[in-house]
Order: structure tokens, then sequence, then C-alpha cells
């Protein structure tokens, strides 16, 4: 035998169990005809959902209650194709009935609560959450209509502004109202329940104005979409609707595509979890980021590499367990038909801030945007441009964003106090402004790196200035007051020698 006759046989069963040939069959299954046909088969799919699941189920990062209402909604839509929407908008507002708010504190802060609202007290508490939920869903498609209808005209043409200034309002009067006043229950619950809905709302009276008319029913569905799991909404049903499979072909290749990011998840959160957790911190024993923190800050001495290592493993280990739960629920999104953008893109590989920002978290991004930056540019210093995009990045970057905790905490100013819940963001706040500052600086002064600049000042310095830039911002990316502001700022002071 030839070496031509070794070149032109047929390619061997063999080759399948080599890796590179493996990866690159996977990557590009979505592309591949015959992948496509068997996906749209009952086994195809059935093998395909069964891989998906499997797959977050090795995911801690998504709860197991959470997870079993996934597994459901998919299975529906899959054995009901034709009533694939109806399922969507029905196991939304399913999730919403069941988990209305944004974390577990509020749903404790409820059960304390709620005793105290007078006759309908007696009802346990499940059952007056759910008879709470059902009434603001009603709200809601009230304010729907409104939108429709402007009936009430500031709030059409300002709803997310009088959305804000209601919802302030109703704080204060949280704050105002003796704890065993009358109102002061339904105050508070209006507050958690808005705190937790605010920004999906948002998005769908966006929705109302775009075209393609979506029914109310299908708009109540995306309050609380069963995918959510946060109060960041993954954008809004105008904008989901762009990516919505519409024939049998698309949805098996948009559900390829969720399968592949899922996978991408586990292998990012497995790789962060044995690599740093049991190798790096557990094997070599590099302490973890707040431990060492509070080391530093309460004066024992401490070498500077180790705090850089500190802080370069602390931000690698927080993009891979991010990128992972961000990624899981993307291909959440996709495995329901939507084949949207992911949610980070390479972020390690920017040149510039306001390139990482992004690519870090795109849909946080496209949030403040959509709610803060396009707002403000559209009114405000149309004759100055570099003065436009800069207040438009202030009111984007530092107002939203701080504004954005703020909203999502507002149950916490009744219970915790207003100087107390204020305290834990004074840390978030240097965060913002650095983030702002950095943001502008990158927009309109950072020149932008080119191939012909050379290696070094192409590939290596922007990537380690932008690197290192957000590794330091994050010791201030911190919302809880758990550790006080003056040790972060300590911390940060030791890293460059000053004690």
């Amino acid at each position: 035998m030839t070496a031509l006759d070794l070149q032109t046989r047929p390619e061997s069963p063999a080759r399948w169990f080599n890796p590179l040939a493996l990866r690159k069959f996977w990557l590009s299954m979505d592309k591949n005809d015959r992948v496509v046909e068997w996906s749209q088969s009952k086994l195809g799919i059935a093998v395909l959902h069964g891989a998906f699941l499997l797959a977050l189920a090795t995911l801690p990062v998504i709860r197991a209650k959470h997870m079993a209402l996934i597994a459901m909604t998919l299975g529906l839509a899959a054995l009901l194709p034709g009533r694939r929407g109806m399922v969507l908008t029905g196991m939304g507002i399913l999730f919403f009935l069941l988990r209305p708010f944004r974390s577990e504190l509020h749903y404790t802060n409820f059960a304390e609560i709620w005793p105290e609202i007078g006759l309908l007290g007696a009802m346990n508490t499940q059952a007056g959450m759910m008879a709470c939920s059902l009434a603001y869903l009603g709200l809601i498609l009230l304010l729907i209509e409104n939108h429709r209808r402007k009936t009430v005209s500031i709030l059409a043409e300002r709803p997310v502004l009088s959305l804000l200034v209601l919802g302030t309002a109703l704080t204060a009067l949280t704050l105002l109202l003796p704890r065993d006043h009358g109102l002061f229950t339904v105050t508070w619950i209006l507050v958690a329940y808005l705190s937790s809905t605010f920004f999906f709302i948002g998005y769908i009276l966006m929705a109302v104005r775009q075209k393609g008319r979506m029914e109310n029913t299908t708009l109540l569905g995306y309050v609380r979409p069963f995918w959510a799991d946060s109060v960041v909404p993954i954008k809004g049903p105008g904008y989901l609707s762009k990516f919505q499979a519409h024939d049998a072909a698309a949805l098996a290749v948009t559900r390829l595509k969720g399968l592949k990011l899922a996978v991408w998840a586990v292998i990012l959160f497995w790789t962060g979890e044995i690599v740093f957790n049991q190798f790096v911190h557990s094997s070599l024993g590099l302490p973890h980021f707040e431990a060492h923190l509070k080391t530093v800050s309460a004066g024992s001495p401490t070498s500077l590499a180790l705090g850089w290592v500190v802080l370069a493993v602390h931000f690698l280990e927080r993009i891979l367990v991010v990128g992972a739960l961000v990624h899981a629920l993307v291909a959440v999104i996709r495995m329901a038909g939507f084949a949207i953008p992911r949610g980070m893109v390479k972020p390690l590989g920017s040149r510039t801030i306001s390139e990482y920002w992004g690519k870090y978290l795109f849909y946080f991004k496209e949030l403040l945007s959509d709610f803060f930056f396009f707002p403000t540019f559209q009114r405000c210093f149309k004759k100055h441009p570099r003065l436009r995009i800069a207040f438009a990045t202030f009111m984007a970057a530092f107002v939203g964003n701080i504004l954005f905790d703020v909203i999502s905490d507002g149950p916490a100013f009744a219970v915790d106090g207003f100087a107390a819940t204020i305290d834990n963001f004074y840390s978030y706040t240097v965060y913002a402004g650095g983030l702002t500052l950095g943001i502008i600086w990158s927009q309109l002064f950072q020149t932008k790196p080119r191939p012909e600049d050379g290696f070094l000042r192409y590939q290596v310095l922007p990537r380690v200035i932008v690197l290192g830039f957000f590794a330091l911002l994050q010791i201030f990316d911190d919302s809880s007051g758990v550790i006080p502001l003056g040790d972060r700022f300590t911390f940060f002071a030791s890293l460059f020698g000053v004690n």
C-alpha cells in the first residue's frame, strides 16, 4: 500500500477518537444538515433535551426547584410544539405566582409581615403570596392597556420614570409609616413586588409599542419568564421575538446551539471548581479573596506579590462562575426556541475598557443602555457630541448601575432602616464611579490598538491594562455591606505597597 493509497482512503471510524475531530464536529453540528435533520426526529428531540437537562443538573448555580421548572417547561414545549408559545407563557406566569421576589430574604420578610395585613392575614403565607401575585398581575394588565390606549397620558408617555417615582414614593412611605399601621403591610408588599419586576415591566411596555402586536397574556408571561432566576432581564419580549425559531429546522438548530452552550457552561464552572477551589485554594493553600482582604485590613503582615496573586485568581474565578451562570440561562432560552446571542463573549480578549464592559455582561450592559443611556443620549446635549456621550454614559454606568441595585433592594429600607441599607452601597458607588470614568476615558480618549502597532502594543499591553483595571475595580464591586469600604481601600492601597 502506497502513501497515496493512505491519503485517498475513506475516513476511518477511528477518526472519531481524535479529540480535534470530535471538537470540530461538536462545534459545527448545528451547521451539519444530517445532524439538524436527526434533531427534528422524536428520538433526536428526546436525546437533545435529555443531554441538555443532564448538563444543567451538574451546575450547582441553578437551584433544584428552578431546575425542575425548566425541565417541566422544556418538556411540555417539546411535547406540544404547536402550543409552544402558550406553554412558555403559562409557565412564566406560574413561575411568577410561585416565586415573585428577588431573594430568599424577601420571602422571609413577607412571611413575617403578611399576618399583619388584617383579615387576609388569616390565609397561610403561600396562599397569600399567590393572591397578591394575581392581584399584581391585574395591575400590570391595566398598565399594559393604559400603554396601548394612553388613558393616563403621563403613565403612557413616561412609563419607566412613572414607575420609578411610584416606587420611590412607596419606599418612602414604608419608612414613614409605623410598622403597626394598617397601610404599612400593603405598601411594603407593593414595594417588594415592584422592586423584583421593575425592569421586566419596563421591557414589556417597550414591547407594546413595537411592531407585531403581542397579546396581553403573552406579555404577562414575561413578568418573570421561566428561565429568569434574577432581577436582570435578558432583554424583553420584543427583542426575543426577533430570534424566535419559526420552523422545525430553525428550532433544531437553536436547540443544538443551546446544548453546546450548556456544555460550555459546565466546562467553565467545573474548570473553576477543580483548578481554583480544589487545587489553588485547597492544595496550594492560596487564601480566598475576602479572607485575604480581611487579613490585610486587620494589619497582619503579608507580601505584595501574594495580594496580586489573590486578586488575579479571584478575578478569573469570578469570570468563570458568572460566565457559567449566564451561559446556562442563555442556553435555556435557546432550548425554548430563541437563538439569542451569548451573554458573555471572550472578555479576556478585550483591548479597551468599553469593549470589555460590552463583552463581560452583555445583557446587563444592554439593560443600562436601554433604560438610561439611550433615553439620555436622545434628549441631552445634542450640540455637544463628546459631552453627550459622556453624560449618557454617566447616567447608565453610574446612576443606572446604582439605581438598579437600590431598586432591587427596595424592601430592605423598611426592614433594615434607611441608614443601614444605604451603608451597603458605599463600596458599590466607588465601583460604579471607577467604571464610569474608565468607560468614558475609553470611549473618548483611548486610542484603539491597531495590528500595525506591533505585537506588544497590540496583543499584550492593551489587555494587561484592561484586565488590570477591572481586576482592581472588582475590589469594590459589592453591595452587601459585609466588608466595610475602609477595609477595601486598605487592601487596594496595600497592592501598591502603601500600608
